[in-house]
């Protein structure tokens, strides 16, 4: 039988205590409104959560905006390893948290060339633990841009400028600005992104683990980390609308998952689905490997046009885009018989 701790053991906020509603009020949740804050008490009741004790966090997207504001609840990695343990058959990992590597990754996207994550908990039943392992790609939870960034700058408004400096305190807001290249790059407004990857990778691998092995306790549940890439939100009706029709217009060219690429035959760059990437290649190769006039330069001078695209074909396809490397370096050992 599961062990039921109550709540005021967690130090939970409840009901029972105006005056630390009140206290909340006052303190951790000061920005939400009187709606907010009766939905933030049900949570932390449901959760056995206490928000002084960073179990539990309030989101608030679109805070400005009555008809789109939303109020999101956000546990913290220690509350999903509590709400497991009040469970009675949870046991963490006993190793840390396996990561791969590959140097060719290294990019402002990717600062420490982080391939995929690995973290593996233990649930009690039938008279043995059984394992359950969640495994998740980097390119999956970092918050990821391109092209224009969001950054916070000055707003003029409400504040007077005299012999070059600010009369009262300007407002700090987001603007999108142009960013320094058009390569993708981890959004600047992430820092624990730049200073920790790893921890924060760790960290969303290992609540959705949790959230696999007790899906009662924790689905529909975010871990900190996890909302900083946007696309994890849930959608309202109308972001669905455009989501489906996002859909439809990538599906007339291809699909999401398509890689740009440059044939080097003078006609224009063609969206090649990820399925049917590794045939193409392999036809490709072949073409300009036939015996007696095999042309390495040219498939070479491919491969260093699309090597954006072949890295991030590796993302999607691991086990292809090996054979795919593999088939490049015969090309490069290639020597012509005199």
């Amino acid at each position: 039988m599961p062990n039921i701790v109550p709540m005021t053991k967690t130090g939970a906020l409840t009901r029972r205590d105006p005056a630390m509603l009140a206290l909340f009020k006052r303190t951790v949740g000061k920005h939400l409104i009187p709606s907010e804050v009766d939905e933030a008490l049900v949570w932390t009741e449901l959760y056995g959560a206490n928000p002084w004790a960073k179990d539990l966090y309030f989101f608030v997207f679109d805070a400005k905006d009555e008809e789109k504001r939303r109020m999101v609840p956000v546990l913290g990695i220690g509350l999903y390893r509590k709400i497991a343990a009040r469970s009675g058959n949870y046991r963490p990992d006993d190793r840390p948290a396996r990561f791969t590597y590959d140097e060719e990754l290294i990019s402002a996207a990717n600062p420490k060339g982080i391939v995929d994550c690995e973290v593996t908990v233990y649930r009690h039943a039938h008279g043995e633990w059984f394992p359950i392992t969640e495994r998740l790609r980097w390119e999956e939870r970092a918050p990821i841009v391109e092209g224009a960034e969001w950054q916070w700058v000055d707003d003029p408004s409400g504040a007077i400028q005299t012999e070059g400096k600010w009369k009262g305190k300007p407002k700090r807001i987001r603007q999108k600005v142009p960013g320094s290249t058009g390569e993708p790059r981890l959004d600047p407004l992430k820092k624990n992104w730049h200073t920790m990857p790893e921890t924060m990778l760790a960290k969303c691998v290992e609540a959705a683990a949790i959230r696999k092995g007790w899906p009662n306790e924790t689905s529909g549940s975010y871990v900190d980390g996890e909302l900083d890439k946007e696309d994890i939100l849930d959608l309202t009706a109308t972001e669905i609308i455009e989501q489906a029709e996002k859909q439809e217009r990538f599906e007339r060219i291809g699909g999401p998952n398509t890689l740009t690429i440059d044939w080097c035959d003078g006609n224009p760059l063609e969206r090649v689905p990820a399925g049917k990437f590794y045939d193409r290649v392999d036809e490709f190769i072949g073409e300009h490997m036939q015996p007696g006039q095999e042309q390495a330069g040219a498939v070479l001078a491919w491969e260093q046009r699309n090597r954006h695209e072949l890295k991030a074909f590796w993302a999607l396809e691991k086990d292809a885009a090996l054979k795919i490397k593999k088939r490049l370096e015969e090309v490069a050992a290639f020597e012509p018989k005199a």
